[in-house]
């Protein structure tokens, strides 16, 4: 009888600890198994909702932050050492403001509505085109839009799933736009949508921007510091031709 009792023992022994590993071993793949992802809606909308939600980044009104950068040459000179004041009001239609200086000139790039223009010490500058003003805000401001400016009627969507970036997986979102000739390839770490970086094939280069550093501000996701090279067509890094860094981020 005690030899049955001791056997008991070790049955309900080996029972229990065998119940634990499988109730640990559960628990370990729903939380490291990355959420079902089928097509590029399915993925942006996931972004967006971890980036902060479209419906809230829509009630914007103002946003205001400085962006400090540095430009370089592919020698490895400066070309730019720059801190700008990024100022936009969307309240009623829209308003844009960027600042800076250079030695003792003060720059002012202002857009109201559909009016843009510079000024150089609060002299209205005439030698500077809209068109190239007007691509310099539209720049700023759909880099600061991402992930929502990825959601319009213009773009082209395709999710290729994990792929390969900055020697991590990722999930692997490729957007165009209609009347452009840009390639957007957008990378998201698998389980938590966070925003790792993108690869941008222009019509005279290609761009590899990595966030290295995110912030939160009222619940939104933001680049803090992100560091941008030229490639090749195979990504491959030629050499460092930005860095920036964001701060001072304020939203009403």
């Amino acid at each position: 009888m005690a030899v049955l009792n001791g056997l008991n023992r070790r049955l309900l022994l080996i029972a229990f600890v065998g119940g634990a590993i499988a109730i640990l071993l559960i628990y370990r793949n729903q939380t490291t198994t990355p959420p079902e992802v089928h097509t590029a809606e399915d993925l942006l909308e996931k972004v967006m909702n971890a980036s902060g939600t479209k419906e809230r980044y829509n009630n914007i009104k103002n946003i205001r932050f400085t962006k400090a950068f540095h430009l370089y040459h592919e020698n490895g000179t400066v070309e730019i050492d720059r801190t700008e004041l990024h100022q936009y009001d969307f309240s009623e239609g829209t308003q844009r403001n960027v600042s800076w200086s250079s030695g003792t000139t003060n720059y002012k790039l202002i857009q109201k509505d559909s009016d843009i223009y510079q000024t150089i010490n609060d002299i209205r500058d005439t030698t500077t085109t809209k068109v190239s003003l007007q691509n310099k805000l539209n720049a700023a401001t759909f880099v600061l839009g991402l992930p929502y400016t990825l959601d319009s009627d213009s773009s082209i969507k395709v999710y290729n799933g994990l792929q390969d970036f900055e020697g991590v997986k990722a999930h692997e979102l490729v957007v165009t736009f209609t009347g452009s000739k840009d390639v957007w390839s957008l990378y998201y770490e698998p389980t938590t949508f966070a925003w790792l970086g993108y690869w941008v094939q222009t019509s005279d280069h290609y761009s590899l921007v990595v966030n290295d550093e995110m912030t939160e501000v009222d619940g939104f996701q933001f680049s803090r510091k992100r560091t941008s090279y030229r490639t090749d067509s195979l990504k491959v890094r030629q050499y460092l031709r930005a860095d920036y860094n964001y701060s001072n981020y304020e939203i009403k």
